[in-house]
């Protein structure tokens, strides 16, 4: 059986069918393509032999399109204007400077992208492509030079740096924190206030035990899948979070979000930067690794 594309016409074909149908004139297509009008009239008639029709209607020195002409027009210019995207973000890959790296949404969305002024300061070269995913990555099925995620292992054949320790503690805005009343908020007090909570881990259950209160975190409260949106939440000033100390160092720095007490608890889990050891070879990608770390108060190893 043959391929269902054989009968499609050249790309060369429907570029000079495009500019002839736009200018309505084979010459001045000929002009703009820096064809003879000859090549035209030869790729039109073989596109309109293979299609079994007529495309233009030939009046003088100037065409103009028959009904079906002005189908197939529509649909080359489609085609085209999809094919011209398309091989424009190709570039990106090839492109100096480039680096990919995947991470989850809350980690690029809270930790890396306030970051990245940073970057372009330290490194205007470096243009990071970054992937937002909680899926893990197969560096032998992808483009991807490095990625971060919550992890207990270094990861096999990779070279891995730890960035940080995922600690987590109640973290509420400015605006909330006020509303708590003018004393420390005590773990009681919080167990009344207005929870966020992230489905991925039952940590506000771990987080009372830990403070010594038995009973079980209220369940009302926002849910969310992801501990970013969490954040956001506590940033808008919506309830307490028990967010990630990571996530939101910069939020804590800046005092748009406060800590709630001492008390924090920390998962097994931690931010590991993984990398392919042969694409660390290359000059870009190791500087953003080197990057990376600094950013995170490590030493380059």
């Amino acid at each position: 059986m043959g391929s269902r594309y054989r009968r499609f016409p050249s790309l060369q074909a429907l570029v000079g069918f495009e500019a002839a149908a736009r200018l309505q004139s084979f010459s001045r297509a000929a002009d703009e393509l820096s064809m003879t009008q000859s090549a035209v009239s030869h790729q039109i008639r073989a596109l309109e032999d293979s299609l079994g029709q007529a495309l233009f209607r030939r009046q003088g020195r100037s065409v103009q399109l028959t009904d079906a002409g002005r189908d197939m027009l529509e649909t080359t210019r489609r085609t085209l204007a999809t094919l011209d995207e398309g091989l424009g973000r190709l570039d990106y890959y090839i492109k100096p400077g480039s680096v990919v790296i995947t991470c989850p949404p809350a980690f690029a969305r809270h930790w890396l992208m306030p970051r990245l002024p940073s970057l372009r300061d330290i490194h205007p070269d470096i243009d990071p492509w970054i992937v937002s995913t909680d899926a893990a990555v197969d560096f032998s099925q992808s483009e991807n030079d490095m990625c971060i995620a919550l992890a207990t292992d270094a990861g096999t054949g990779l070279t891995s740096v730890v960035l940080a320790n995922e600690t987590l503690g109640p973290l509420c805005s400015p605006d909330y924190r006020t509303r708590l009343g003018k004393r420390r908020p005590s773990p009681k007090t919080l167990a009344k206030a207005e929870l966020l909570h992230d489905e991925s881990w039952d940590g506000w259950n771990r987080w009372f035990e830990t403070v010594g209160l038995e009973e079980r975190a209220p369940v009302r409260g926002f849910n969310f899948s992801d501990p970013g949106l969490a954040l956001d939440a506590a940033l808008a000033g919506q309830g307490v979070a028990l967010g990630s100390h990571t996530l939101a160092s910069r939020a804590l720095a800046e005092g748009r979000l406060l800590a709630l007490g001492p008390t924090t608890i920390q998962r097994q889990e931690q931010w590991m930067l993984r990398g392919d050891p042969d694409r660390l070879r290359n000059d870009a990608e190791r500087r953003f690794w080197d990057w990376l770390i600094a950013q995170a108060g490590k030493g380059s190893t």
